[in-house]
């Protein structure tokens, strides 16, 4: 009731209609981001080793975002030992962010975008000298107009946001710059022993899926621009839609419409690290598809008491029914205690959520895309439910730059919980 009375509130007032641009009232007509984004900015970094990186400031919630470009090395044929050591890996890498305490989440995202065949035409045409012989630059040139337009490409990144914990980092960004690439070279480490190639993405990478997330049919320019010598041209400023309106149940934005949806149970039972292979793989049906998993990880004391608190009030549970305790009450006590052995060893616990975000250019398409992301989704043994009255900051949240939902709420907890 509360939700749909605020919505109800903004969509009065014409809150849930933006409009951006040179005929806007935005200051300076850019295209400027809109609703959580809006007050982000972007900078420059570079780590101890000389590489540059971007860093997406939110200065609401004195956020600081990095983001990598991640290269998975996949599960084909890979034996089941190194897959379940990738996996040990990456809980333990989890693990290793709460230690710090001031990383409030991390943004796993897998985004499947249409092919354009720009990108390997660009490469081709950067791997291949100017004074080769004729029939060799005719062969790489053909080879590259042969790949299939209709095809659905694969990209996937990992967004680390940090708290500015100090008022030094707080008010000047640059000192949060330097502790975050202090940290680069361990995180890198961190995800090459789970099996995951990364890199740090610059600023003009950042601008560029943030750009074409809002814009699709900005793509092509996107990509021709990344290969010329002053980049895409696109500042942080110009990353926005120039027009986009939130209803109820979906958003629009720049002639698109687009759906997303929130994990509201997560599988049961047992599962194995395949249980999200269909949900994550390209489909024809939905080329413009995001699946982001955010995992916010509880600092080393929060997961002490928690677990304690938790074993507490199942064996609590188990001992105050009457008669024989019930299946589950025991299952219960067993997990949590398991849970309290885990954590003992060293491993971290960790809050994880997930959205899938889908868009479509025709609205009479809307109800095949929904039931295709919906029957995906009960194929990966999820249950999930329509970000109702905030589909706005679900797409900013699941774009994997820095939006923390939770962070953002603007519903007291005591009334949440």
């Amino acid at each position: 009731m509360i939700v749909r009375r605020m919505f109800a509130s903004a969509r009065r007032k014409r809150e849930t209609i933006y409009h951006s641009g040179p005929f806007s009232q935005v200051p300076g007509g850019t295209y400027l981001l809109p609703g959580t984004l809006a007050p982000s900015k972007l900078y420059a970094a570079q780590s101890a080793g000389g590489f540059d990186f971007g860093l997406v400031h939110i200065p609401r919630t004195h956020h600081f975002t990095v983001v990598f470009k991640c290269f998975p090395q996949g599960d084909e044929a890979i034996e089941q030992d190194t897959v379940d050591s990738f996996v040990w890996q990456w809980g333990r890498f989890l693990a290793v962010l709460g230690q710090s305490g001031d990383i409030v989440g991390a943004t796993a995202v897998i985004e499947s975008v249409p092919e354009t065949g720009k990108t390997l035409a660009n490469e081709v045409d950067l791997i291949t000298r100017s004074d080769a012989h004729p029939l060799a630059r005719a062969i790489m040139t053909e080879s590259a107009a042969l790949l299939p337009q209709d095809r659905v490409g694969l990209n996937a990144r990992l967004a680390l946001t940090f708290k500015a914990t100090t008022a030094e980092r707080r008010k000047d960004p640059s000192e949060q710059a330097n502790e975050i690439a202090r940290r680069l070279p361990g995180i890198l480490q961190g995800l090459s022993d789970a099996g995951v190639s990364a890199k740090p993405m610059t600023p003009p990478e950042i601008v560029a899926f943030v750009r074409r997330a809002y814009d699709p049919a900005s793509l092509r320019n996107l990509e021709d621009g990344a290969v010329e010598r002053g980049g895409h041209g696109v500042a942080w400023e110009d990353a926005g839609p120039g027009m986009a309106n939130e209803g109820f149940r979906d958003y629009q934005h720049d002639g698109v419409r687009s759906v997303t949806w929130e994990m509201s149970a997560a599988p049961t039972g047992a599962v194995n690290e395949r249980v999200l292979r269909r949900l994550l793989a390209p489909t024809e049906d939905v080329p413009w598809k995001r699946v982001a998993i955010v995992f916010r990880p509880h600092s080393a004391a929060e997961a002490v008491s928690i677990v304690d608190s938790d074993f507490k009030d199942a064996v609590a549970a188990e001992q105050s029914g009457r008669g024989v305790a019930s299946a589950a009450a025991s299952l219960r006590v067993a997990a949590t205690s398991q849970a309290r052995k885990e954590e003992a060893r060293g491993h971290g616990l960790v809050r994880f959520g997930l959205l899938i975000t889908a868009s479509e250019k025709d609205d009479a398409e809307m109800p095949r895309m929904s039931s295709t992301v919906e029957d995906l989704a009960t194929q990966a043994r999820l249950r999930v439910r329509r970000c109702h009255g905030f589909q706005a900051a679900a797409f900013a949240a699941a774009l994997g730059c820095g939006v923390i939902l939770p962070e953002h709420s603007t519903i007291s907890p005591m009334l949440s919980n």
